[in-house]
């Protein structure tokens, strides 16, 4: 499901059809897709006819919602041709009815030259997700990618030059990546303003060339806390710089986050994107009470956009709580205005004697976008 407190998330209805390392060259050093997709081998393309004769007349997305068909898992150009086309042909009649509006695929780097995406775009692509990962050079290297930094820009230029939506997907904690390594990628596809992004952090997968790294004590994962100050740092520069991040971790049915077992080390949570967004809204929290100094009587008085009261609470109220450490006040008072940007943060004036909650704003300025709150990977 989609994070509904994301104010950036994708505004698509999308049915997966999941097709494991088909059309990848080699494997990843961290890559074992028939884990994350819970799929043993890539689907005929008659069974993926059969499957969505089935769930895509039954399916009732919101009004307004794109509707879509993703072909993920794999390197989708990189597919035999005569296969690619098959695959197409089977959602074909799905798109003349109108059931769904286009169709979007996941491909590497190396193979999404102008040519192959031409291909896509006649027969009903729309959208096509890069897998990026990093634009460190040395980073990929180490990770057994097979393509370079100076592919992965091209990749993304090329798909825009075709006419087509740009989706990146990049990884935190790579063997080799430092921390500034992921900063510096987000600044690289921030000049390149790709469509969206995924941002998912590196886990340790059984039976991958990373599990037995990890094994022999040759690479430490990013703990929770590290992931999610990370992942909020790339957060906080894509949306200043106006650039959708429609996901952050994997999702819960992915298959990781409710089963550990295939996981042996990492920073897995079922709300990781909950996590990195509360820890971006704590962080401008945080400053808005650095501005204003100590609370006056009568407690603290906040104005948010109702959508992000969740954010205001934080993970298991962890937001609030430590506003009432912090500030050794209980009396912490909420004013839901819908009228309020998404993200922002406002401090008001307790008014206790009047019988409103809130009053107006506080003397000094006060007024903090979430996106500004965190913009280092050192931050606290």
């Amino acid at each position: 499901m989609k994070n509904r407190n994301d104010p950036h998330r994708d505004a698509s209805w999308i049915l997966p059809v999941f097709i494991p390392h088909l059309g990848c060259p080699h494997r990843c050093l961290f890559c074992d897709q028939h884990l994350t997709s819970r799929t043993g081998s890539a689907p005929a393309p008659e069974a993926v006819r059969s499957r969505l004769e089935t769930q895509v007349p039954r399916c009732k997305p919101g009004k307004g919602t794109r509707r879509q068909i993703a072909f993920y898992g794999g390197s989708f150009t990189g597919v035999d041709a005569v296969l690619q086309r098959e695959y197409l042909l089977a959602v074909r009649k799905f798109l003349a009815r109108g059931w769904i509006d286009s169709v979007r695929v996941s491909a590497r780097p190396d193979e999404l030259n102008p040519e192959r995406l031409a291909f896509l775009r006649e027969h009903g692509v729309r959208t096509v997700e890069v897998g990026v990962q990093s634009l460190s050079d040395r980073v990929l290297e180490e990770n057994r990618r097979g393509c370079t930094a100076a592919q992965a820009l091209e990749a993304i230029r090329n798909v825009q030059a075709a006419g087509l939506e740009a989706g990146a997907q990049i990884m935190a904690g790579l063997p080799g990546d430092t921390g500034r390594e992921c900063v510096a990628t987000v600044d690289a596809l921030c000049g390149v303003r790709p469509d969206f992004i995924r941002i998912y952090p590196l886990l340790v997968l059984r039976g991958t060339g990373l599990a037995r790294r990890f094994l022999r004590g040759r690479y430490r994962p990013l703990d929770l806390a590290a992931a999610v100050a990370l992942c909020a740092a790339m957060l906080a520069r894509f949306r200043n710089a106006s650039i959708p991040v429609v996901r952050i971790g994997l999702h819960h049915e992915e298959g990781l986050p409710g089963d550990r077992g295939g996981v042996l080390a990492g920073p897995v949570h079922p709300a990781f994107g909950f996590l990195v967004q509360a820890f971006l809204y704590r962080q401008a929290l945080l400053r808005v009470l650095a501005v204003q100094g100590e609370p006056v009587p009568g407690g603290l008085c906040f104005r948010i956009h109702p959508g992000d009261r969740p954010l205001f609470s934080g993970h298991q109220r962890e937001n609030l709580r430590m506003l009432q450490a912090i500030t050794g006040t209980g009396n912490i008072k909420v004013v839901e205005d819908p009228q309020m940007p998404r993200g922002q943060v406002e401090r008001l004036e307790p008014r206790a004697t009047t019988g409103k909650a809130c009053g107006v704003p506080a003397p000094a300025p006060c007024l903090w976008r979430v996106q500004d709150a965190c913009v280092t990977p050192g931050d606290p």
